[in-house]
This record gives C-alpha cells, structure tokens and sequence, in this order.
C-alpha cells in the first residue's frame, strides 16, 4: 500500500519539476528577447538582466523557479525511493543553496568595481554550476549495477558530463576574456535545466 502511494506522488512531483524548469527556461528565453538591445547574450552574464527595468524580478523568478523544480525532483527521487549516498543530499543541498544565494544577492556591475554582495552572488554561481552535475555522477554510480535503475544511470551519467563540461567551459572563461563567457553561461543553465528534466524523467518511467 505505501509504495503504491509513493509512486503516483514522486510522478506528481517530477510534473511539477518539468513545469518549474520549463517556466525558467521560458522566463529566460523572454528576457533575452525583450532585452538583447542590452545585454548581449554571447558576452554578459544571465544576472545582467537585473539591471535593466522588470529584468530584476523577472530573474529572481527564473532562478526561485529552478529552486522549484530542484525541491520538487528531490521530493520525487525520495518518494521513488531512489538510492542517494549522504554525499549526493548534500550536494543537491548546496546546489540549492548556491540558487538561493544567486536570488537574493544582487551581481556585480563590473568586474573592475567588484562589491560584497556580487562576490556572494559569484560564488554562489560558482556552487550550483558545480554541484548539480557533480551530484548526478555520483548518484550515477551508485546506480550501476541495480536492475530497477541501470538504464536510468547511464542517461544521468552522460547528461552529468555535459555538465562538467559546460560548467567547466564557463569557470575558464572568466580568466580568459577572449571567450564568449555569456554563451558559455547560457549553455551551462541549459545543462542544469536538462539534468534537472532528465531526474524527473527518471523517476517518472519506474512509476509507470
């Protein structure tokens, strides 16, 4: 009976994850439309839209949506009793966190004025464009080899190393001016947001 529970909850949650992603993407996709006169999508980072009219809110709902779909696939790998390690919690946690921080602090204007608040909002960046991906390699791992989620570990693995690599791409861009460090960002979120997607996805196909 509480299995039988379970399932059709961790499908309701990975719905929600789906939606909460997908309104992200559409926020952002907006906001590069509505505002490309000003931020130029292949050199400014994503956060450059808080400084241009309703860019601001409308970047801290992209970002509170993503924390959305982040809790909301948590919730569902849990009611799909998915395996996780202690290592694995504790990164999608600081994946979260890191969201968090990027929400409520502001970004530095300029790289030449930086300030206390952009510096949290950087680092912040810097820990979920880390966590997320990391997080899904291990739970990758520690898939293999279990009947139920072996299939499942190998979409995890690869869309985790796309992670790695478009996270990484985005990290050296910011010592090396000469990359288009906007796009590189943008493809990083595209990378999140796919991994997210592709959680829910998973604990969507052992329900049915």
């Amino acid at each position: 009976m509480t299995t039988t529970l379970r399932m059709p909850r961790a499908e309701a949650f990975s719905r929600l994850a789906i939606a909460s992603v997908a309104a992200a993407f559409v926020v952002v996709g907006y906001l590069t439309t509505a505002l490309g006169g000003q931020v130029d999508p292949i050199r400014d980072p994503v956060s450059d839209y808080e400084f241009h009219g309703a860019g601001a809110p409308l970047f801290v709902a992209a970002v509170l949506l993503l924390i959305s779909g982040g809790l909301a696939v948590i919730a569902a790998m849990g009611h799909a009793d998915l395996p996780r390690g202690r290592a694995v919690r504790v990164l999608f946690g600081l994946w979260c966190a890191g969201l968090s921080l990027v929400a409520v602090f502001p970004a530095n204007r300029s790289t030449a004025d930086p300030t206390v608040p952009g510096d949290i909002h950087w680092f912040g960046g810097a820990v979920y464009f880390t966590c997320l991906p990391a997080a899904c390699w291990l739970l990758a791992r520690s898939l293999r080899g279990n009947p139920r989620w072996n299939r499942a570990a190998r979409r995890i693995r690869w869309s985790a190393a796309a992670g790695v690599v478009t996270a990484a791409a985005f990290g050296v861009s910011q010592f090396a001016r000469s990359l288009p460090a906007g796009l590189l960002e943008r493809l990083a979120l595209a990378a999140e947001l796919a991994l997210v997607v592709v959680l829910a996805l998973t604990v969507r196909r052992p329900a049915r």
